[in-house]
């Protein structure tokens, strides 16, 4: 098996587990996921950073369809915008009669900076009539009631 890089090349990462999430609902417009965002510094040197998100997301009894991508912070714009087309994501199914439910996990590998930066996902919902996504928080049916269980939402840094 290939490996991408080696662990012990892993340099100057940040590693967040929240476990603190509530389940959330996405709206139906364009919407950064704040809980994504994060201001990172690559060691001098580097040659790629590396923005590894996992998380939960679901439709219940809806179709859903939107973009999901990688965005950076322009601090002389003051504006954010998308990193890059090729970074992109479509995510969801058109079937209104079918419940959805996904455990993402992306790994974007960029092109190392100086200085810092600020990085998020942003998600562009198809139509405002998709409905809102709900994330972090799965709901489960035992066959005799329906109950929910946090999904642990993970988001890791870092340079190579």
């Amino acid at each position: 098996m290939a490996h991408l890089f080696k662990v012990d090349k892993l340099i100057n990462y940040i590693h967040n587990v929240d476990t603190s999430f509530t389940k959330e609902a996405i709206s139906t417009t364009v919407e950064y996921y704040p809980w994504t965002e994060v201001t990172y510094t690559p060691t001098t040197g580097s040659s790629k950073v590396v923005y590894e998100i996992s998380y939960y997301a679901e439709k219940i009894n809806g179709y859903h369809f939107s973009l999901i991508q990688l965005e950076e912070y322009d601090a002389v714009l003051g504006s954010w915008s998308e990193i890059n087309e090729k970074y992109r994501h479509n995510i969801g199914n058109w079937n209104v009669s079918q419940s959805q439910r996904w455990y993402f996990h992306f790994r974007y590998v960029i092109p190392a900076w100086s200085g810092s930066k600020q990085l998020r996902i942003n998600n562009k919902t198809y139509s405002s009539s998709s409905g809102s996504l709900s994330v972090h928080e799965m709901t489960e049916w035992d066959g005799s009631s329906a109950t929910n269980k946090f999904c642990n939402t993970n988001l890791l840094v870092y340079s190579i």
